[in-house]
């Protein structure tokens, strides 16, 4: 057997899956992240706290990127992610950043 070997990745963004009970569901079992990542592991495309460790590769628009990463949802934030993204935390009342209070 010769050849190549090719891979295909494909990417989309559903708003109607996001704003579906499945979608919501399927968040609301992320568990609580334990502490600061890794940077070996950090994704400038998903992590929200990417910033606060590595400043974003030349030619990307840190804005747009900001506003699109999820990762981790809100309530799944490490307990000193809201000072990484010099925020104030959200409180129980949902007034505030993205990271809830304890």
């Amino acid at each position: 057997i010769s050849g190549d070997r090719r891979n295909l990745i494909i990417w989309n963004h559903n708003n109607a899956w996001r704003l579906s009970d499945a979608y919501r569901r399927r968040m609301s079992r992320y568990s609580k992240e334990s502490g600061e990542p890794d940077e070996r592991c950090l994704s400038y495309t998903h992590d929200r706290d990417y910033a606060a460790y590595k400043p974003y590769p030349p030619g990307v628009r840190e804005k747009g990127l900001a506003q699109r990463a999820w990762c981790p949802p809100p309530r799944a934030c490490y307990d000193t992610m809201s000072e990484k993204l010099d925020e104030p935390p959200r409180d129980p009342y949902g007034r505030g950043g993205m990271c809830p209070v304890e």
